[in-house]
């Protein structure tokens, strides 16, 4: 039997082959393609890319399959940056302070943060991922369903916390996001329910045109009344310099990006987590700590490097668990373990013994990956930077009549279009009466899965809660949500009464 460190040698040496370099170029190039353009999504770009592999090895094979990941979750933070369009939904909370930096001419300065937050948290990920992949599987594997309600509950009362002067508000976004999380088919009964008869809602309401819908059309309408986006007195102008020196200052948040890298990794590993969670908490937390003077929410680098770098982290932590037990953590992971069966390769406890090199071999592939993207990345930000030059009298119709196109070509679905842009008012209404649009969102994530815990819990523990909240990761997780619940409410009252 080989010992660890002669597979790890072999691992290495699949590597040294002329296609590996071309197709992690290729890969990341397209994958930042699919994330900066909203209405495409990962799992989307890597089921095109799926068929282009029949034909290769293994290792190349899996190589480009998870270069098309990072390049995705790297580029959906650009356009969130630009024009609050995110390019996938772990780019929400990226938008949160990296837009209002654009609107204040700091848009060279956020994309280099985004850009070295991206790459930092991807590399923590993936060397965590080389030495804790046993254990933090089998952290993941005691989350069952009354951790996972747990988790759900303390992620929803963190958003909730995050504006204490609209904390009740804040409270019934989530709940609505939860209410039309149902639309669709019951997990339980097979019955569709909230569809009102039409029968392209009966899978549910698509996740990434919700977030388009939310975020990018009301910025639009908010656009329309501008000249373009940047609003200052001269000419917007894309500068290199200022780029690396968002980037030199990503480094001066070094608690930051462990923490963002810690959240992202542990958050990585439960299945359906996602990014998006992961980039709220470690958001939070940084918040909560932050000095009053950082001014979250009105363009806090610290905010920007805090949300993607957990949004970056969470790609190996997904990979973990998707390589120690087979469970993919979304739809993107899924076509991934798709591109694993298609090569022969079954995740799970054996995949470490039978095909051990090649699983090393991916590891520092992606590794490798992150740098390269780092410098891909910051010649494609640079080119689309222009986009803040353009007027608004042209971007507004053009992104209007783009982000229609993109939500049809998702499903083929003309009723998808009357999703977005519904969604598109209701992100509008929200802004203009206080509402908190990232809290609904929230909702719409977590509700499918909530729904799902609910029916598990049900047939594992009955009518007895206290069995359920005995358990300690169960117990942790209520005891932090009750916390945090009391001390924003409590400050949501104060600063009301102020």
């Amino acid at each position: 039997m080989m010992s660890e460190s002669s597979i790890v040698v072999e691992g290495l040496g699949l590597l040294w082959h002329w296609q590996i370099p071309l197709l992690i170029v290729a890969g990341l190039a397209f994958g930042l393609l699919v994330g900066a353009v909203p209405g495409l999504t990962a799992a989307l770009g890597l089921a095109i890319a799926l068929p282009f592999t029949l034909t290769m090895d293994q290792v190349p094979a899996l190589i480009l399959l998870t270069a098309i990941y990072t390049g995705s979750l790297t580029g959906g933070g650009i356009t969130a940056i630009l024009m609050n369009a995110p390019g996938t939904p772990g780019a929400v909370v990226t938008a949160i302070d990296g837009y209002a930096m654009t609107k204040a001419g700091r848009y060279n300065q956020a994309l280099g943060l985004q850009i070295a937050a991206s790459v930092i948290g991807g590399c923590a990920g993936y060397v965590a991922l080389f030495f804790l992949v046993q254990p933090l599987s089998d952290f993941a594997v005691r989350f069952g369903p009354a951790e996972m309600l747990a988790l759900t509950l303390l992620v929803i009362v963190t958003v909730g916390a995050l504006d204490d002067a609209h904390f009740v508000r804040v409270v019934y976004a989530g709940i609505l996001g939860l209410l039309i999380a149902t639309i669709g088919t019951s997990i339980s009964t097979g019955i569709p329910r909230g569809t009102m008869g039409v029968r392209a809602l009966e899978d549910g309401i698509p996740a990434v045109l919700s977030v388009i819908g939310l975020f990018a059309i009301p910025e639009l309408i908010a656009l329309g009344g501008r000249s373009r986006i940047v609003m200052i007195g001269e000419t917007p102008k894309t500068n290199l310099a200022t780029l690396f020196s968002g980037v030199r200052e990503a480094l001066r948040f070094r608690g930051t990006l462990a923490q963002g890298s810690v959240i992202g990794v542990l958050i990585g590993i439960l299945p359906a987590a996602g990014a998006t969670m992961a980039s709220l908490l470690s958001y939070a937390t940084a918040r909560r700590r932050a000095n009053p003077e950082e001014a979250f929410g009105h363009g806090a680098p610290r905010g920007v490097v805090a949300a993607e770098t957990a949004n970056n982290a969470t790609e190996a932590g997904a990979m973990a668990i998707l390589l120690a037990i087979g469970i993919p953590g979304g739809a993107a992971t899924a076509v991934i373990l798709g591109g694993f069966i298609l090569h022969g390769l079954v995740p799970g406890p054996r995949l470490f013994v039978d095909n051990g090199p090649e699983i090393y071999a991916l590891i520092f592939g992606n590794i490798v990956q992150m740098f390269v993207v780092g410098v891909l990345a910051i010649g494609f930000a640079s080119i689309v930077a222009h986009v803040v030059k353009v007027p608004s009298a042209i971007l507004v119709p053009v992104l209007l009549v783009t982000i229609g196109c993109g939500a049809f070509s998702l499903r083929g679905q003309v009723v998808d279009i009357a999703v977005i842009y519904g969604f598109g008012l209701l992100g509008h209404f929200f802004r203009q009466y206080k509402f908190a649009a990232t809290s609904l969102m929230i909702g719409l994530f977590l509700g499918g899965r909530l729904d799902a815990e609910i029916v598990r819990f049900k047939i594992l523990y009955g009518d007895n809660l206290w069995a359920a909240a005995s358990r300690p990761i169960t117990a942790v997780l209520l005891c932090a949500a009750a916390v945090i619940l009391a001390v924003g409410y409590f400050k949501g009252r104060n600063t009301n009464s102020q």
